[in-house]
């Protein structure tokens, strides 16, 4: 095979790529919510403890400051939940009479922070489907604009829809990318809902 019929089959094969790449994306079902997970704004914190409240959550956990340094390390991203079971022991090994109130505190700093770390996820996954909505409609937009085109035009034409496919090929690998960010940040709310179960369960071992 001459070296012009090898180009010009790949050229083929990366047309016909470029187009199957854009019809996909062009009817790509987005869900609002894409999450496996349901979408709930906040923990509610009978459902996290897993049974009746022995006590009212209590205020002021940030002004503790050994309760806050238990609840930044145990909502810090970096630390696993076995470390911060870990931590919450610890922490619980040395208190007394106060230590309900104490691991309490614990909890309804964890609340608080893990609710803002939700919050920050579903943005995010909120942004990302959006890009890849606003994307998708440029590859039908793409579409629909060769679609329009002559089928023999000559040069200008093919320049035209060379560069139609182009930019309709480039929006749907972004679309495919956003997806793909959305699809992540799924993963990291369920786990946030994981990590906070666990921590909570390491403060109800520690009562």
């Amino acid at each position: 095979m001459s070296p012009q019929h090898r180009v010009g089959r790949l050229l083929m094969a990366s047309s016909f790529s470029i187009v199957v790449l854009g019809a996909a994306a062009a009817t790509e079902d987005i869900r609002d919510w894409p999450c496996d997970a349901p979408l709930v704004e906040r923990f509610d914190p009978g459902q996290i403890w897993g049974r009746p409240l022995p006590t009212p959550l209590p205020e002021g956990w940030r002004q503790n400051a050994a309760v806050r340094e238990v609840v930044e390390f145990g909502a810090n991203p970096e630390n696993s939940p076995g470390q911060g079971a870990k931590r919450i022991a610890a922490f619980a090994a040395p208190l007394g009479a106060e230590r309900e109130e104490q691991l309490m505190m614990v909890f309804a700093g964890l609340l608080d922070q893990f609710n803002l770390l939700r919050r920050f996820l579903i943005e995010g996954v909120r942004d990302f489907v959006l890009r890849a909505k606003i994307l998708r409609d440029a590859v039908g937009q793409n579409d629909a604009a060769l679609a329009a085109l002559p089928a023999d035009g000559g040069a200008r034409v093919e320049a035209q829809r060379r560069a139609y496919a182009q930019a309709r090929s480039l929006d749907a690998r972004s679309m495919v990318d956003a997806m793909e960010e959305a699809e992540f940040l799924c993963r990291r709310y369920g786990y946030l809902d994981r990590k906070l179960r666990e921590l909570t369960a390491a403060i109800r071992a520690n009562l």
